[in-house]
């Protein structure tokens, strides 16, 4: 099951979303606005904005408050993709040359702000304080995971608990932030918010094993990057970080002199990839992955049998065993 077949009782919220979405991004800058179309242009799968459908609906009827939400999420998700994209000096997103490779870092990061002040402002349409503070945390706890990542680049010594803090701020924040606002779009109900960030956070941390695992086992066209990126780029994830734990001394220094290295080979990536497999990294990684996503599923559970139930379910899934 594809992403276009999971988000089709969304589809007609979608089309509006991608209407007010690409109304919104326009700037009376010819340069921001050349950009942001770009930008715009190469979308990803809007996840996010699926998300606090999905939510929403699963607790009521979609309201404005709902539409908002879903802009002002993928306006911050946006905004950190471009400022990543910078921080790592990624040349592809999406198999799509990142605005950093076409223009430079300067316009990334003045457009990434541009993003940023686009999100504030959207954030005043939900005229709910306590949705301002929620979407305000995601915000920190992106911010804060995008610097622990940076401190932590060339850490091969980093364990289990780092890299789960540093995907749960980075990744499943905002999944959590989505879920969450979805169902206080509708009402503003503590349990259903609390499974909500329940769903959204352990969705969010098997999508970024998934991710994680992609680096290893994924078809380049497919995902869109070179497979072995995170190699390349010296990133420390689970089927590593579990393989080196494995490994014996004398096979974690072989490994770690070519990571350690600027410039890996193909032969030498396809070496790390191996030992990562031998050593049952990504096997571990997959077995890891499904057990958040079965934590996922158990809090749709709680709620009765329907068709956006089921959409959800289907949608965890999809972050698991997607190829792409």
């Amino acid at each position: 099951m594809n992403a276009e077949t999971i988000f089709a009782p969304v589809h007609k919220e979608l089309e509006l979303f991608e209407e007010q979405f690409t109304h919104l991004l326009q700037s009376d800058i010819p340069l921001a606005d050349q950009v942001i179309r770009y930008i715009a242009k190469h979308k990803g799968k809007r996840l996010r904005p699926v998300l606090v459908f999905l939510s929403g609906k699963l607790h009521g009827e979609i309201t404005p408050k709902t539409m908002s939400a879903s802009i002002v999420v993928e306006l911050l998700h946006t905004a950190t993709l471009v400022h990543d994209d910078v921080v790592d000096d990624s040349d592809l997103r999406r198999g799509s040359p990142t605005v950093n490779s076409l223009w430079n870092n300067k316009v990334s990061v003045l457009v990434g702000d541009l993003l940023f002040s686009r999100t504030l402002t959207t954030m005043l349409d939900l005229q709910d304080l306590e949705a301002l503070a929620i979407l305000s945390e995601a915000a920190k706890l992106v911010t804060e995971g995008e610097l622990l990542q940076i401190e932590r680049d060339h850490d091969f010594d980093m364990d289990e608990s780092i890299y789960f803090d540093l995907i749960s701020k980075k990744t499943a924040a905002l999944f959590r932030v989505s879920c969450e606002l979805g169902a206080l779009s509708i009402k503003n109900d503590m349990e259903s918010r609390k499974r909500m960030r329940e769903l959204g956070h352990n969705l969010g941390i098997a999508f970024q094993i998934k991710d994680d695992l992609l680096d290893y086992v994924g078809n380049q066209k497919k995902i869109g990057k070179p497979t072995g990126n995170d190699i390349r780029e010296n990133k420390v994830t689970l089927p590593l970080i579990y393989a080196l734990a494995k490994a014996s001394a004398a096979d974690k220094k072989a490994i770690l002199d070519i990571l350690d290295q600027d410039d890996i080979s193909d032969e030498q990536i396809a070496r790390v990839v191996d030992f990562v497999k031998k050593l049952g990294g990504v096997d571990y990684s997959i077995a890891v992955a499904r057990n958040y996503a079965e934590k996922a599923q158990q809090v749709l559970d709680f709620y009765p049998d329907s068709e956006i139930k089921t959409t959800l379910k289907n949608l965890v899934d999809f972050a698991v065993n997607r190829e792409s």
